[in-house]
């Protein structure tokens, strides 16, 4: 999209960044491309951060109805000291 949009130029490596509401949790560095060339020339270069559990079954996938507080699905982060 920021290729196509000017942004960025065909071929420029970037970092790019994903996630959920939650935050961010996968980044890689990738070659960008227009998207009508995507599929033949679109590449990802490396992997620098991925979830490390990212099948967790959450309960706004699982029940299209559900609304409650999403914090009591996640563990918190525990930092050592």
């Amino acid at each position: 999209m920021a290729t196509d949009a000017g942004v960025l130029e065909d071929g420029e490596e970037v970092i790019s960044l994903a996630g959920t509401y939650k935050g961010l949790d996968t980044a890689a560095l990738v070659k960008t491309t227009y998207s009508g060339r995507f599929f033949e020339a679109f590449e990802v270069l490396e992997v620098l951060a991925k979830p490390r559990y990212p099948n967790i079954s959450l309960p706004e996938y699982r029940d299209k109805k559900w609304k409650g507080i999403i914090d009591q699905y996640y563990e918190p982060i525990k930092l050592s000291e």
